[in-house]
């Protein structure tokens, strides 16, 4: 028989347990389910220790692994939530509880964050199928307690509290909740400052409990013990910016301006490497109107802390606020070096850019910007503001609907689609956007004013009336709530509390020019004219730096035939704000008016450049080219605006009309002159251009028809006299033609109509 050697035998059996080992270890490294939880262990040690990029990326390839495991999805949504990346932290809550509706503490945290988020009722909804599982779980017990306060019940905010305590006694945050609760009570004061006290003996570094015992020893007066608490409360938590906002205003409300200031100034040095914690100075400057004083210490505070970018953009936001362009560019420039593709970064690139009037180079930035980064609420908000500036409101409208959705709370959101709405007429908008930020923000008089403007325009006048009240309630000031009172009242025929209200509004706001307008309209009509001019010169000596005072001034002077005024008054109001189409307008009309049609056609050329998608701007460019006699560069104007905007009526009617003229093609013609009698049915100009379309077709009866029934309406129009004439000759009703061409010499002898009527009326002779 064939014997192993002993030492070969030995050899062998280290081998095979060896390859043992490197199978098992290799059947591990390939378990899924093993994977999975070593990723997931490692985030969380990432996460214990404040990593928590890395901690993200270990339970994301933890969910690579398994896209439904439910733990990963919990710990990245808290990993997300820490980050401040509130919507995605809040998409990962929601799967988690999806996919483990037996995780009580991440229906806890979902429940906590709607309600931060203004949806109560989805965040008790949260609370009862904890308390459904645990009937004892006094952390939902204490998220119901604060659902109540939310909504202003604070009989039920305090029972809900109160059994979470008796759940658990010692519990440092539930004495905080009840202490809070208490305070909203006026006669609460001694129990919610007992109780506040006693949180901070359980747990010192409860911040929120010091600030709230801050704030109740300075309403009575304890402005040192208020000190102290929000010092403990920084001591604790140096990277809270609430604290140094809170010990910063109780030195405020002490008359202590210097150490306010110096508070502020200390706590933008200790977190200049936040965004939040960089800008506290600069927002107590700026809210106080020391803008000089803001840029020499963030001029300083940038010297101090080269590395520092929130500091940089801090700065980079004070310059821009200060129209200091040029430095603001230089530290831009600088950022956009290391961090050009920086949300905060883009955003004032993107201001700059609009500074300078380049509106299409900002656009496309920022379109480019929100692809990238599309859950942030400022780039959307910048975008639809650039869009509206474009002419874009399509766009306009989808950026402050995202921006909405992303933050329900946002103002300038709201504020943006219901400026979007009155534009557009959109009354069903309008009241949308009301109602939405009504319910948000139920003190929020402006909101107001956006329903009642909407019941007014659909002429539901009692409900307008008691909605600008509303408004005017909430806000005694305010402007726009006496000029909205004062054009219901117009509408309704009492004229004199309209103008009365009107008044009101002007002296609220000198700078309500919609007031100022309305006013100097009556003046106007009732053969005033000096009395409305003497009105405009007085608001601009109150407001000398308002361009819209400057555009309405030229109104009125191009009104009393004053061309030299409205010339020099527009162009002051193009100087103060460069993207005022009214300024342009007026110049165009007063340069127009002087006989300078080209230099007319030179500005509207200019601002073309900046809105090349404005399809009223092309299509006045067209009328202008029409006028000197350009044919081929006023229809290539009229194409671009159908282009732009396939519904412009007057675009295809104009260009209809000069395609016959210059022999081109008349079924193409007559096609464009259909579209705008459609959209545009009762006016003589249409159908002008309708019947002369038919004359060339040879469809003549048809194009008597349309001309009789719109003589009815403009009888003295020259060029349609005109143009039944040449029918009725081609009818050879003799006498008709003749009558109808000798009426257009006498009405415009001088105008091309009537040379060629003249023309015309030879030939028939």
């Amino acid at each position: 028989m064939f014997r192993v050697p002993l030492q070969d035998s030995s050899r062998a059996l280290t081998i095979a347990a060896v390859s043992l080992v490197l199978v098992a270890a290799s059947g591990c490294k390939r378990d899924p389910n093993v994977q999975k939880q070593k990723y997931l262990e490692s985030g969380k040690r990432y996460e214990a220790s404040g990593k928590f990029k890395e901690a993200a990326i270990q339970f994301s390839n933890a969910l690579k692994v398994d896209h439904n495991f439910g733990d990963a999805h919990y710990e990245l949504g808290k990993t997300y939530i820490k980050m401040g990346t509130m919507m995605a932290g809040y998409t990962e809550l929601l799967r988690t509880v999806d996919l483990s509706p037996s995780n009580l503490p991440a229906r806890l945290d979902l429940g906590n964050m709607l309600l931060m988020g203004g949806v109560p009722e989805r965040a008790r909804d949260q609370a009862k199928a904890v308390l459904a599982s645990d009937p004892n779980n006094a952390d939902a017990y204490a998220l119901l307690a604060s659902i109540a306060a939310k909504k202003g019940d604070h009989a039920e905010a305090l029972e809900n509290i109160q059994h979470a305590l008796q759940l658990d006694p010692n519990r440092a945050s539930f004495h905080t909740a009840l202490g809070m609760i208490q305070s909203a009570n006026p006669q609460g004061g001694v129990a919610a400052e007992q109780e506040l006290q006693k949180a901070v003996s359980l747990d010192p570094k409860n911040t929120t409990a010091h600030l709230v015992l801050a704030s109740l020893l300075e309403k009575k007066g304890d402005i040192q013990g208020a000190v102290q608490q929000d010092e403990a409360a920084i001591k604790d938590a140096p990277k809270n910016i609430q604290a140094r906002l809170s010990l910063a205003g109780a030195y405020l409300r002490a008359g202590d301006k210097a150490k306010a200031e110096q508070t502020l100034r200390q706590a933008t040095e200790d977190l200049s490497d936040t965004e939040d914690g960089a800008e506290l100075l600069k927002d107590y400057y700026l809210s106080t109107g020391q803008l000089d004083r803001a840029e020499t210490a963030y001029a300083e505070l940038t010297s101090k802390y080269p590395k520092s970018f929130p500091i940089k953009i801090a700065y980079a936001r004070i310059l821009t606020a200060k129209k200091e362009y040029g430095k603001a560019k230089t530290v831009t420039d600088e950022l956009n070096k290391t961090n050009s593709k920086n949300p905060q970064v883009q955003i004032l690139s993107g201001v700059l850019l609009m500074s300078e009037g380049k509106v299409n180079e900002a656009f496309d930035l920022l379109q480019k910007a929100t692809k990238s980064t599309p859950d942030n609420v400022r780039l959307q908000l910048l975008l639809a503001r650039v869009a509206v500036a474009k002419g874009d409101l399509a766009v306009s409208e989808a950026s402050y609907h995202e921006a909405a959705r992303l933050d329900p709370s946002s103002l300038d959101a709201q504020r943006g689609l219901a400026e979007i709405a009155s534009r557009r007429g959109d009354s069903s908008l309008l009241a949308q956007v009301a109602e939405n930020t009504i319910a948000l923000h139920p003190d929020f008089a402006e909101a107001y004013l956006w329903k009642g403007t909407a019941e007014a325009n659909q002429k539901q006048y009692e409900r307008a009336e008691g909605d600008f009240q509303t408004a005017l309630k909430k806000n005694p000031n305010s402007s726009v709530a006496y000029l909205e009172l004062g054009q219901l009242r117009l509408n309704q025929k009492r004229i004199p509390e309209g103008k009365a209200m009107l008044e009101q509004a002007l002296e609220k706001d000198p700078n309500s020019s919609a007031a100022l307008n309305l006013l100097v309209a009556f003046d106007v009509q009732s053969g005033q004219p000096a009395k409305g001019l003497a009105r405009v010169q007085e608001q601009i000596g109150k407001s000398p730096q308002n361009p819209a005072l400057y555009n309405q001034l030229a109104a009125i002077q191009l009104e009393t035939k004053d061309f030299a005024g409205a010339l020099e008054s527009s162009k002051k109001a193009m100087q103060l704000d460069p993207a005022s189409i009214e300024a342009v307008q007026a110049y165009s009309r007063a340069q127009i008016a002087l006989g300078d049609t080209g230099q007319a056609i030179h500005i509207w050329e200019q601002w073309l450049g900046t809105h090349p998608n404005d399809a009223r701007v092309t299509s006045i460019l067209g009328t202008l080219e029409e006028s000197r006699g350009d044919a081929t560069k006023a229809m290539d104007y009229y194409k671009k605006t159908l282009q732009i905007d396939p519904g412009q009526a007057m675009a295809s009617n104009n260009l209809a009309y000069l395609m016959v003229e210059n022999g081109q093609n008349v079924d193409a013609a007559l096609s464009l002159a259909q579209s705008a009698r459609r959209s545009l049915p009762n006016s003589p100009n249409t159908a002008d251009t309708l019947a002369w379309v038919f004359y060339y077709k040879g469809t003549y009866s048809t194009g008597r028809d349309l001309l009789e029934a719109a003589l009815k309406s403009d009888p003295d129009n020259a060029s349609m006299h005109y143009h039944l004439g040449m029918i009725y000759s081609k009818l050879n009703a003799k006498a008709d033609a003749e009558l109808h061409l000798k009426k257009a010499i006498t009405l415009a002898p001088n105008s091309q109509s009537g040379k060629d009527a003249t023309a015309a009326l030879t030939r028939l002779g």
